[in-house]
């Protein structure tokens, strides 16, 4: 009798361990059926695009079968809480990724109903170009001034860099173009001796220190200048 109980016992416990395996591939069938979540669904040539502002991606890929796929994705690996679904059932798949943040790294992977594909165990990933990414070209090209003979003389009234104004530069700019500069000699001013028979140096009206200017300083020089 004992005997007889464990062989019933043995004969149920396989009739339920095969209702369960035949339950689970009638679940998967009906997914499969659903989703088209085969092994033919596997996303092939994975690309992703980003539009020039940087606010959007196209997410791209084939598949040998038809299926429904959604896009989950996140600014870091270990939360791709952010989802984007297809509407219709394609081999050939392009899913709009919105509102990204520009000049961002995101991470992202395929799901087919129950499957996730990804890079090899990785997310992928991509960055979003910046808003602006266009570089203002600068020219480097020196002014040029006019040509200078080697050995010409640097002149102190000429613009040599033509930037407006006459300076410092434009003789630094004479000389880097083979100019050079003239020593100017400065001849001192003599004042002139006054007789004492002729002037008795009061109502001045000579420019004695020959500066340009008849003052107070002309007379003192009369005065000092007197035999």
């Amino acid at each position: 009798m004992r005997g007889k109980l464990n062989v019933k016992t043995i004969v149920i416990l396989v009739i339920l361990l095969v209702v369960t395996v035949l339950g689970v591939i009638g679940i998967k069938t009906v997914q499969t059926f659903m989703t088209g979540a085969t092994s033919d669904a596997e996303p092939l040539g994975v690309s992703a695009a980003s539009s020039e502002d940087g606010k959007t991606a196209t997410i791209s890929w084939t598949s040998d079968k038809a299926a429904i796929s959604k896009v989950e994705y996140g600014t870091t690996a270990a939360s791709l809480v952010l989802m984007a679904v297809e509407s219709d059932s394609t081999t050939s798949h392009k899913v709009s990724l919105t509102s990204l943040r520009p000049n961002t790294t995101y991470y992202y992977r395929i799901r087919v109903a129950e499957d996730v594909f990804d890079n090899n165990g990785i997310p992928y990933s991509f960055k979003t170009k910046g808003e602006n990414t266009m570089t203002p070209t600068i020219s480097s090209t020196p002014l040029v001034g006019p040509t200078i003979a080697a050995g010409s003389e640097c002149k102190r009234d000429v613009d040599y860099n033509k930037d407006g104004s006459i300076n410092s530069v434009d003789i630094l700019y004479c000389r880097q173009q083979g100019g050079k500069i003239v020593s100017v000699s400065i001849t001192p001013k003599v004042t002139p001796t006054v007789s004492s028979a002729a002037s008795s140096c009061s109502g001045n009206i000579v420019d004695y220190n020959s500066d340009g200017i008849i003052n107070s300083i002309d007379r003192i020089n009369c005065l000092q200048s007197k035999d």
